[in-house]
């Protein structure tokens, strides 16, 4: 992959004649691909209003000398809500279960089980975890499988993001219209490599709940290799950094005023009504986050109906280090819906309503710089909706456009 010039691709080639490419029945929105024993597992969801939502799991095989991926669905269960994000277990490839976990109005844990009986070697997704947070009673709720709060989740503030805590697995946090953080240690049976299952039973606990922003949280992840740092974005437009080892100030690293940095107060706040329309959205809302997967001081994020990626080193908050220019010059207006930085590297890969996926070399040095140009990009027939890495890999790229998730070799 050259970084002299962008490798762009000509006319989106034809659903009949490609490679690589799964095409599902129903609109997708989130995706996650990751490796687990030799085998290629990508997670995608769907997005249609109504309650007639999946979570899917695909399995990818490839043959010899035959550098193409065969998708093939392996697994599939309803969902009532669209998915706003969705992860692999980190854990995957150190035990022989394949778990995800997928958030919309709650937080919902699934193992992929496998009929070891049947010979036709059939998948199917089994709930083992329901995490929702109950503000109105001022508590959080933990059950396993179904659980028994099934009548009360229309009741809980909606998740709208979530992380996985790559160094400790056994913690994810996330995040709510409702302005909370929850951080969550979990309690899972998991079956070692050697046939050998674990005592621990599927359930999980609440370590903190804070109050993050000063209205909607839309996403939130953990800083690379630690297990109390996070980030979060918000419908106030601020970026802000905590640490669970003192959790009384919040750091604002970035918000549109750009005023100084500061400390809030996370005891000075109130919850908010978890009702909030997007009606309320404010015109300076961050929707995404990203931190580097080998910086632990660079994040990531995008505003709404932007094509602008700023990226802050939470060394200088205040001012981004870079800017990526999405308009490529002025010439693009479409904003962009989804940001992964390359598990290895400096490479920030984004998708648009501009019908691509780019991506951009974020490596440089000079303070405040501005790159309109990317180093790669691949066109589709309609806005891309979702981008992610193949694994900790990241030689392949998945991209969600229409009804069908495309792998792209690099």
């Amino acid at each position: 992959m050259s970084s002299a010039s962008p490798t762009i691709s000509n006319s989106p080639v034809p659903l009949s004649e490609r490679n690589s490419y799964y095409f599902s029945q129903f609109p997708l929105y989130c995706s996650d691909w990751t490796i687990s024993n030799d085998l290629e597992c990508i997670a995608l969801s769907t997005y249609k209003e109504g309650f007639t939502n999946k979570l899917q799991v695909i399995h990818g095989l490839t043959y010899e000398n035959d550098y193409r991926y065969y998708f093939h669905k392996v697994a599939e269960t309803s969902v009532d809500y669209p998915i706003t994000h969705l992860q692999w277990d980190p854990l995957l490839g150190k035990s022989n279960d394949q778990r995800l976990a997928a958030s919309s109005e709650v937080l919902r844990l699934y193992e992929v089980d496998q009929d070891s009986i049947n010979q036709n070697q059939e998948y199917s997704l089994v709930q083992t975890h329901l995490l929702a947070n109950n503000t109105a009673n001022n508590s959080t709720t933990s059950t396993n499988g179904n659980g028994s709060h099934k009548d009360d989740l229309n009741t809980y503030p909606p998740v709208t993001s979530f992380d996985w805590n790559k160094t400790d697995p056994n913690i994810v946090i996330t995040s709510s219209v409702d302005t909370t953080c929850t951080v969550w240690d979990l309690h899972r049976s998991i079956k070692l490599e050697d046939g050998i299952t674990t005592s621990s039973t599927n359930t999980a606990t609440v370590k903190t709940q804070l109050i993050a922003h000063d209205s909607e949280v839309f996403d939130v992840k953990f800083i690379h290799n630690s297990t109390n740092i996070f980030a979060s974005v918000g419908n106030d437009g601020s970026m802000r950094v905590f640490d669970l080892r003192s959790l009384e100030h919040s750091t604002i690293i970035y918000e549109p005023s750009l005023s100084p940095p500061h400390s809030a107060s996370s005891n000075n706040s109130s919850l908010n009504s978890a009702s909030m329309s997007m009606a309320t959205l404010n015109s300076k809302a961050l929707l995404k986050l990203s931190t580097s997967n080998i910086d632990q001081h660079h994040l990531a994020t995008i505003g709404i109906n932007s094509n602008q990626i700023i990226i802050i080193d939470m060394r200088m908050p205040g001012l981004p280090i870079a800017t990526l220019d999405g308009s490529l010059g002025g010439v693009n207006h479409a904003p962009i819906n989804s940001i992964k930085w390359h598990p290895t590297s400096n490479l920030l890969l984004t998708g648009g309503d501009d019908c691509q996926a780019l991506i951009w070399d974020s490596s440089s040095t000079d303070m405040g710089i501005v790159i309109d140009t990317p180093t790669f990009a691949y066109e589709e027939d309609l806005e891309v909706n979702n981008v992610c890495w193949r694994g900790a890999k990241g030689d392949w790229l998945g991209v969600v456009s229409g009804k069908g998730f495309q792998g792209v070799q690099l």
